[in-house]
């Protein structure tokens, strides 16, 4: 649905098991205090319509021209500094993200 799309306009993302790695790792250091950002990726919606067209051509992903014209708030830019300074590493890319959820979705019968 496109008027969904404008509240996509940049999307912080994260593997599910980065995250609940990041959780671990953080009570495992009793010395880190206060929240946490985990957010191991930033993209656009261009971005992310670009990416997907790319790596997955059997579905129908919006062109980013078709979203060009899109508005909607834009939100801060997450860093996941303060996590990293901790000392914790992302194990996930982008593409295992994507991988990992287009592969479920195939395997329930979503795609």
């Amino acid at each position: 649905n496109e008027n969904e799309y404008s509240l996509l306009l940049e999307v912080a993302l994260v593997h599910v098991d980065d995250l609940a790695r990041a959780h671990i790792f953080l009570f495992e250091h009793p010395d880190t205090k206060g929240r946490y950002i985990c957010t191991s990726a930033t993209m656009t919606i261009k971005e992310m319509s670009e990416f997907l067209s790319e790596r997955y051509p059997e579905f129908q992903i919006p062109s980013p021209e078709s979203l060009k014209e899109l508005k909607g708030p834009r939100f801060f830019r997450l860093s996941s500094r303060k996590l990293l300074d901790a000392g914790f590493e992302y194990k996930y890319r982008i593409e295992d993200m994507f991988d990992g959820a287009i592969q479920c979705c195939k395997e329930k019968g979503y795609l």
